[in-house]
């Protein structure tokens, strides 16, 4: 591709956007944009248009407002063709990603993507430690449903005795009344002897929202009642018991995309109940080491307001997982 250079600015705008790289599309979203071709802005300078369409095959919002502006910028002889095919380009891949949305819907199996991450380490001589840590998280997306599937594992065994076996699962349904805002349905499960119970299982309804989605920054936050129940494990002091309560959940969501390779993210979450209150927060830094595998650390903390006499109110988990994404 050559460009025509007619003053320093072109050059700038082309040197800037000559590092924009196509990203990689669904099967069906890809079979949706060769579809519907937006229409070819002729009288754009050579090199323009493809910039521009280079941006908006990137997925981000964002970017493509940004080269748009810029290209006005440099040529405002030809802002209303430059705006044409921005606004043609925000359209066709809205209609890709409805398109890709819909075949979801149609298929149980289909649409589905996710990452599994795994870390171990093992250790011997002085002492004998054996840890491992395993999680799973599944999204799929509809023109209404999102739906979320999460399992994590963290087992450590230190000298002949466990020191630490917690499970969890999990099944978030959401339901899209429009961009922003959705119901909100959680079901969750637990197992954590060394805080003290056997299963945990938890059930809520309630609402959704959307503060924040620009392409770089994400905010979700969301509440709503629901039930818990505790199955606590016998103590010397005490036989094994069940607390029943009612609960009110709060959670909230953020992710930041420093680049395509990088991205932090922020999620913490509390269960208000009569007898106990549980808050969680858990802080993830995810870098991509190829186009399959990415490296991520991530620090949890947990407290239980009343936990049971034996046990401390406050539990930290440290990760360094090997990240798989598909």
């Amino acid at each position: 591709m050559s460009l025509i250079l007619r003053s320093p600015r072109p050059a700038a705008l082309a040197l800037c956007l000559s590092f924009i790289a196509l990203p990689v599309l669904s099967p069906v979203a890809a079979q949706a944009v060769d579809s519907i071709e937006a229409p070819t802005a002729s009288a754009l300078p050579p090199g323009v248009e493809a910039m521009i369409r280079q941006a908006a095959a990137k997925g981000d919002a964002d970017l493509l407002e940004k080269t748009s502006g810029l290209a006005v910028e440099t040529y405002p002889d030809q802002a209303k063709a430059i705006r044409d095919l921005h606004n043609s380009l925000v359209a066709q891949r809205k209609t890709a990603e409805q398109a890709a949305k819909r075949a979801n819907g149609a298929r149980v199996l289909a649409g589905w993507t996710g990452s599994g991450e795994l870390g171990a380490s093992l250790s011997s001589g002085n002492s004998d430690d054996k840890a491992f840590a395993f999680g799973l998280a599944l999204s799929k997306e509809t023109l209404a449903w999102r739906h979320r599937v999460m399992a994590t594992a963290d087992y450590q065994r230190s000298d002949g005795q466990t020191s630490k076996e917690r499970f969890t699962a999990g099944y978030e349904p959401n339901y899209f009344i429009n961009d922003q805002f959705y119901v909100a349905g959680q079901f969750g499960w637990e197992r954590d002897m060394f805080a003290g119970y056997r299963h945990r299982l938890t059930e809520t309804v309630g609402a959704g929202y959307v503060l924040v989605d620009d392409g770089v920054n994400r905010l979700e936050v969301e509440g709503g009642p629901g039930a818990r129940h505790t199955f606590y494990a016998a103590t010397p002091e005490r036989a094994a018991w069940t607390e029943n309560e009612f609960v009110f959940r709060a959670a909230a969501e953020f992710v930041h995309q420093f680049s395509d390779d990088a991205s932090f993210s922020q999620s913490a979450k509390s269960l208000i109940g009569a007898e106990n209150r549980t808050v969680e927060a858990i802080s993830a830094l995810t870098t991509r080491i190829n186009d399959l595998f990415s490296a991520k650390i991530s620090f949890t903390v947990r407290n239980e307001s009343d936990p049971p006499d034996d046990r401390k109110a406050t539990d930290t988990i440290s990760r360094a997982t090997l990240v798989y994404s598909f």
